[in-house]
């Protein structure tokens, strides 16, 4: 978690711990919808990045 940005944690945590539509959360943090997904997408593509790496040198 310690390679995700601070607004991406926020993003995760708000969209699937809380269970917030992306619409909901655009409006807690003063976003646009997409602009959750598109920070939501790229947080989880760096969090597999960063597990494949982990699983190569294992």
């Amino acid at each position: 978690m310690a390679v995700l940005t601070p607004l991406q944690l926020r993003i995760l945590h708000l969209r699937v711990v809380d269970g917030h539509t992306a619409e909901q959360v655009a409006i807690k943090l003063d976003m646009s919808p997409s602009a959750v997904r598109i920070t939501q997408h790229r947080a989880l593509q760096r969090l597999r990045e960063q597990l494949r790496a982990a699983g190569e040198t294992t």
